[in-house]
């Protein structure tokens, strides 16, 4: 016995699936992006509160740009504070992926305390 079929619109139905595969890897990235800030925030060393409040995330074209504006916030990732270890956002950024470029990247164009 010879069973025959089609496959109709298949290479309509494999693109629809290549773009849900996609649409969840971005939505599984989203989450690690949230999942880091909480853990960057939850570490980062609090006087004022700024340093804490001062992460935020943007998209890019490549992925996501997670920034923290806070003028000595590279100094509280050098060990300032005894409530954090050395280097504590490389640490923790290293946990959620391979980054895409410098992990930590200092602005040189803001004023020094």
């Amino acid at each position: 016995m010879t069973i025959n079929f089609k496959l109709l619109n298949i290479k309509k139905e494999i693109e629809r699936i290549k773009k849900e595969q996609q649409q969840e890897k971005i939505r599984q990235h989203k989450i690690n992006v949230k999942n880091m800030i909480e853990e960057l925030k939850a570490a980062t060393p609090v006087d004022t509160g700024l340093a804490r409040d001062s992460w935020s995330v943007n998209d890019t074209k490549i992925g996501f740009d997670v920034t923290n504006t806070t003028p000595y916030i590279q100094y509280l990732n050098q060990g300032s504070s005894v409530q954090a270890p050395r280097y504590f956002i490389e640490s923790i950024a290293l946990k959620y992926g391979k980054p895409l470029g410098t992990i930590v990247e200092i602005d040189n164009t803001r004023e020094p305390l």
